[in-house]
Formats: C-alpha cells, structure tokens, sequence
C-alpha cells in the first residue's frame, strides 16, 4: 500500500486530505502531538517517512491570531521547527520519500489590486507575513536531498465546509452584514479544497516540477465581488458593508488582525495552469455552489 505522511494534519485542510487520500487507497500517518498520532520525535518521524511516496508538511501556528511580539515568535517559531524535523528526518532515511510539498503561503507577495502576482515575481512583500514565507521557504530549499524532490506550495485561501475563512464569512451574511469590507476593492485570492487536494495528486504525478507553486484559483475576484457571489449562493440580497475603522476594531475584539482582510491578494497559478492542471472548481461561484448548497 502506498503511503503519504501529512505534519500538521489535524486541522480543518489536513483533516479533509488525510480523509480523501484513505479514500484512493493510500495508508495515512499523521504527525502532530496527539497521542494517537505520530510523534515529532526524531526516530518516530524517520519510520513514518521510510519508503512514503510523500510528505505534506501543513504544522505551523494559525496567523488567525494578534500578531503580537510572543505571537510572532510562535508563528514564525513552529513552521521552522516543523520543517527542520522533517528535513532532518528525510535525510536519515534509508529510502527516503520521493516528494515533499511543503506548506507555504501567497502572503508573501506584495498587496495588488491591479497586477496579478505569478511565481516569477520578484517584488515581494514586506509586512511580517511575507517575512514568514521568505524565512520558511529559505529553511526549506536549504536542505539537500537528491533522492526527494521539493515544492512549496504558496496557497491562498482555502474554501471548505467544515472550517476555514468561509464560516465566519457566511454567519456574517446570514447575519445581515454580508457586504464589501473596507472599500470591498482588494483582491480576493481563494482555492476549493478539493482543488489543493488534486493539485497535490498532480505535483505527484508532474515529477518535472520542483520549485516554488502558486495554489491558488485561476479566478480571484474582489472582496466585494466575492461578498455578492456569497450572497448569491445564500439567496441574501443585502448585506450592509464594513468600513475600516469598523473591521479595525472588529479584528481586535475577536482577536484576529485586520490585515488579514484588508490586505489585497492578486495571484495566479501560473505554473500549474501551464504544466496542464485542469481546476475542478475553477470559479468562485462554482465552488460556493459546492459547498454550500450541495449534499
């Protein structure tokens, strides 16, 4: 039986990969610190990793949270950590996994509502989320493993039903308060999660590509679009707008940070639509259909 082992994967992403890569007849393990789980140590994680066609590394703190100083170290702290275990790990293989997709994040281009960001850009961002990525991916590129091939995945958001960005979005225009945030003009960059799981089958398959992915949908949108298509799918005509100061203050009561909404995200999958990736769920209102209406 093939094997895939998924770090981090107790969350809202990993629990639906672990379940749908049981589904097509793989044997999962799951590394975290539950007990029933694969342990971080060392010698654990080597015998999860020997002979495993993959390892997806998704561990890292939640940026859903104040970035306060501790914070920061903690968001910081766990993805390096997570990921030198599990470099190191790889080396002391004896047959060590074929790939390793490494969790990454398009928070690390620079905001745009106007230019797409591709993975051949060079002017990154420079808040402390794309200093996370930058980071991140230097600790992860720094390994050398000839036997293992290595891509990080720059997701953008992630849509789902059971957890995610998506929930509070839609208790909000259940609500009433369904429209635009701020000037509702950033841009909204969005993935379904059926797609990143079949984007993670492909970049099995495509064993040409080993580099730096955008996973992403090929159809972002602006927020306020984004809010009228999530209407749309809800059958709620009106949804009264968040001005900043509104999303500002809100953030801090639930103890979150308004960046996260404010900040524009324009990026596309260059590389996956040119290797040949056909998306599933390629616009929003096909993947809000999926998820919000059907059974």
């Amino acid at each position: 039986m093939k094997k895939v082992v998924l770090a981090g994967g107790t969350g809202f992403i990993g629990s639906y990969i672990a379940k749908r890569f049981e589904q097509i007849g793989y044997e999962v393990f799951v590394v975290s610190r539950e007990e029933e789980h694969t342990s971080w140590i060392q010698n654990d994680l080597k015998n999860a990793l020997e002979n495993a066609e993959l390892v997806i590394n998704l561990a890292g703190k939640s940026i859903n949270c104040r970035h306060t100083e501790k914070n920061r170290i903690h968001i910081i702290g766990s993805r390096l950590n997570s990921t030198k275990l599990i470099g190191s790990a790889i080396k002391a293989c004896s047959i060590p996994p074929e790939l390793w997709i490494n969790a990454s994040a398009a928070g690390v281009y620079r905001p745009s509502v106007d230019e797409p960001m591709t993975e051949d850009q060079t002017d990154l961002g420079d808040d402390f989320l794309a200093d996370v990525v930058r980071q991140w991916e230097a600790v992860f590129f720094d390994f050398n493993l000839p036997a293992t091939r290595q891509v990080a995945l720059r997701t953008s958001v992630v849509l789902g039903r059971d957890g995610g960005a998506l929930k509070p979005l839609v208790l909000l225009s259940r609500f009433g308060l369904g429209g635009k945030q701020a000037d509702g003009k950033q841009m909204f960059s969005w993935i379904h999660v059926e797609d990143y799981f079949r984007v993670l089958l492909f970049l099995l398959e495509k064993e040409s590509i080993g580099s730096v992915i955008n996973c992403s949908s090929p159809n972002p949108l602006s927020n306020k679009e984004f809010m009228q298509a999530l209407r749309k799918t809800l059958h709620i005509p009106i949804g009264l707008p968040a001005p900043k100061f509104a999303i500002q203050l809100g953030a801090k009561v639930i103890g979150t940070e308004p960046e996260l909404i404010l900040n524009s995200s324009y990026v596309i999958p260059k590389l996956l639509l040119d290797a040949g990736f056909e998306f599933e769920f390629p616009t929003v209102d096909l993947a809000l259909n999926d998820l919000l209406t059907s059974k």
